[in-house]
């Protein structure tokens, strides 16, 4: 007996959440599915400290065609916490798979700690992702290395790499949940940074795959 699993969707891109605002987020129908896979990932966008931002709210209903007393939470999430440094920006055009990024001092820039999951915001939201260091970065190497090649290509004018300047905080939390969706009808996420107004914009993005038969 073989399971039949659909590919990685993405639900939300990446895309900005002001502070002291809220998005909404797209709905998924999971009507077919006896289980849902969601990942969900957050990240602080800019140098401002954050006491955990955003708060990612995952909702489910059990309606095809819900109104707005049909939603119930089915967990709320918290971002990141810390101050980021201040973004280092890209020294030179990285095409599509380069895994060595060029970026001048990112030890006195703060984002020279390996071992950690590092963000890099493009000016266009869609094109940022998130990269994992593997080694510290020295200033006189002008460059990071991280596990996987890119996946958009990341240039000088348009993209920052954003880190909180700590061996073990980082910038980006990540999760990965399993519902049932044997009762359900539809799901999606409220990304709230609404709820500590001194705190950062923040960026998120969510993908779903779904066990449409067993």
């Amino acid at each position: 007996m073989a399971l039949t699993k659909g590919s990685q969707t993405t639900l939300d891109d990446w895309a900005v959440t002001a502070n002291a605002a809220s998005l909404l987020g797209n709905e998924r129908d999971v009507s077919t599915a006896y289980q849902c896979t969601l990942y969900i990932k957050a990240a602080l966008a800019e140098a401002v400290a954050s006491t955990g931002q955003p708060e990612i709210i995952v909702e489910t209903t059990g309606e095809a065609s819900p109104e707005r007393d049909d939603w119930t939470v089915y967990t709320r999430l918290i971002g990141p916490a810390g101050t980021p440094e201040t973004p280092l920006a890209l020294a030179a055009t990285e095409p599509i798979g380069e895994t060595q990024l060029a970026c001048t001092n990112p030890g006195a820039a703060g984002v020279d700690w390996g071992g950690k999951y590092k963000f890099l915001r493009n000016t266009t939201p869609a094109n940022s992702e998130v990269v994992f260091q593997t080694v510290l970065a020295t200033d006189a190497n002008d460059y990071i290395l991280i596990q996987d090649g890119l996946a958009n290509e990341q240039t000088a004018a348009a993209t920052l790499i954003i880190d909180i300047d700590d061996p073990i905080a980082e910038v980006v939390k990540q999760w990965t949940l399993t519902i049932d969706c044997l009762s359900l009808s539809r799901i999606r996420c409220i990304y709230n940074a609404d709820y500590d107004t001194d705190g950062p914009d923040v960026m998120c993005w969510s993908a779903t795959t779904l066990v449409t038969g067993i």
